[in-house]
């Protein structure tokens, strides 16, 4: 394919070779790079592309792609200078794969909590609807049955557009994925014909990366400049704002307080169980039972159901598939022991989802509701004492533990989620290893307690310095109540 016609209507400056160049292959990684490659040399927080540009051309490159001057030894190979790397493989690899994400539907879910679960009803219910499904999110990839792998809650755009293809080989009519902030800045999905976008909600993350609010939400709002239709949550300003900056050319609204939404819940009832509530939609009222409990649920489904009806679905079928197959792997799920106590692992990792699950549990709680939680190192530091004062709120015993510490000291993101659980609680205690910690929240606890293991949901791993060692909540708890 010739890198003249990808490039064709893109800006661009060749500083030597031909641009007709016949390219076999599009890389961004080196170690990938063989004969008849395109290298695109991008500056990364740890590594620079340019870095190895000699190496590229010994495996066989034909062009490369940078973003400054470099100097090269060799004549014959193409050297293209763009203004941004990221983006200008965005558009190469739509081009290259034929611009796939015209050939099916395409649904994005963003926000701060529930794109997982958001994503996951979606698919399902498309499923159940008779289509044939893509799936791009947290937990795993998926073309129709197949499931893929995942490394990223959105894979780059080189991995991206690769994966649209497949799914158009195996034609998929309807594809869902989830779209974080990180990805939508880092130009991941940009080229991408989105005909859905999905707004949960926004509350405090990520600001060891985005430093501001503004910031964050800003890298939201681009999902809807790049989509024809919407589905917002209005119960959260930031979707007034999506509305009025997109305009999108269908919108629906969606809420549990406003019953001027287009789908309102209303006589929400909520058990261990699960949630029931009334949907009014079109003067008309359905009733609604979903699997997870909690409100959070509810709003969860309430974004399904909008993208669905958008997509075409009957209402009815929509409510069917919603109650048979809601439950999400590591969404509020719940372990019952024979002691009588239930365990409930969630993935909540941010200040809001923490403070959503446990408000859920207090809702039907009998007795004392233990939390097993930590944080993650490297990342966000001002959500630790905050998450550790909704924990000392909402607990009636907490264990502080580790979560993926990553490179941090343990230690010190324990002391930062104590100095938020200290001035609320005496009843604490800390202990850095995840395994012991589960295991203590469940020796303590009796017949009618409620214990959280909150923070890694679907995750089988924990990341302690540069090393994943295999590590799965739901493991140990089963595990343990049954040796107890």
């Amino acid at each position: 394919m010739k890198l003249a016609g990808l490039l064709e209507n893109y800006t661009y400056e060749i500083l030597q070779g031909e641009p007709s160049v016949n390219i076999k292959s599009i890389h961004h990684d080196s170690r990938r790079v063989e004969r008849g490659a395109l290298f695109i040399c991008i500056e990364g927080l740890e590594s620079d592309g340019h870095q190895y540009i000699q190496k590229v051309i010994e495996q066989g490159a034909v062009a490369i792609i940078v973003t400054k001057e470099v100097e090269i030894y060799d004549n014959e190979i193409l050297v293209i200078k763009v203004h941004d790397a990221r983006e200008t493989l965005a558009h190469l690899a739509t081009r290259f794969y034929n611009r796939p994400t015209s050939q099916f539907g395409l649904i994005g879910v963003t926000g701060t909590n529930g794109k997982t679960s958001t994503v996951n009803l979606i698919e399902r219910i498309l499923r159940h609807s008779n289509k044939k499904t893509g799936l791009i999110g947290t937990i795993e990839n998926k073309i129709d049955d197949e499931i893929i792998p995942t490394a990223h809650t959105t894979p780059d755009a080189l991995e991206l557009q690769q994966l649209f293809a497949k799914m158009v080989e195996a034609n998929v009519n309807d594809v869902v994925m989830e779209v974080s902030s990180h990805a939508l800045d880092l130009k991941r999905v940009w080229g991408a014909e989105f005909d859905i976008a999905v707004f949960t909600n926004l509350t405090l993350d990520h600001l060891d990366y985005h430093k501001t609010m503004e910031a964050y939400r800003d890298a939201k709002l681009k999902l809807f400049m790049m989509a024809k239709d919407a589905v917002i949550n209005i119960d959260d300003p930031v979707g007034s704002y999506i509305i009025e900056k997109a305009k999108p050319e269908r919108v629906i609204t969606y809420s549990c307080l406003n019953n001027q939404a287009d789908l309102f819940a209303g006589d929400i009832h909520i058990d261990i169980k699960g949630t029931h509530f009334l949907l009014n939609h079109h003067e008309k009222a359905y009733k609604v039972d979903i699997q997870t409990p909690g409100r959070f649920s509810v709003y969860n489904a309430l974004a399904a159901i909008g993208a669905t009806l958008l997509r075409g679905v009957a209402i009815e079928k929509i409510i069917q598939a919603l109650s048979k197959d809601s439950i999400i792997e590591g969404r509020f799920e719940v372990i019952e022991s024979k002691a009588g106590y239930h365990a409930i692992v969630d993935y909540a990792h941010a200040p809001d989802g923490l403070e959503n699950v446990l408000k859920t549990i207090r809702e039907f709680a009998k007795a004392r509701v233990i939390t097993v939680f930590g944080c993650g190192g490297d990342r966000d530091r001002s959500k630790r004492p905050i998450m550790g004062r909704i924990a000392a709120s909402y607990s009636d015993y907490i264990v502080i533990t580790s979560d993926n510490p990553r490179t941090e000291d343990p230690h010190t993101i324990m002391d930062e989620v104590e100095a938020g659980v200290k001035p609320l609680s005496k009843t604490y205690v800390r202990i850095e290893d995840r395994v012991a910690a589960i295991k203590h929240g469940l020796d303590v606890a009796k017949k009618d307690d409620i214990i959280l293991v909150a923070g890694k949901g679907h995750e089988d791993y924990q990341i302690i310095g540069k090393t994943k060692i295999h590590m799965d909540d739901k493991e140990i708890i089963k595990s343990h109540i049954q040796e107890a």
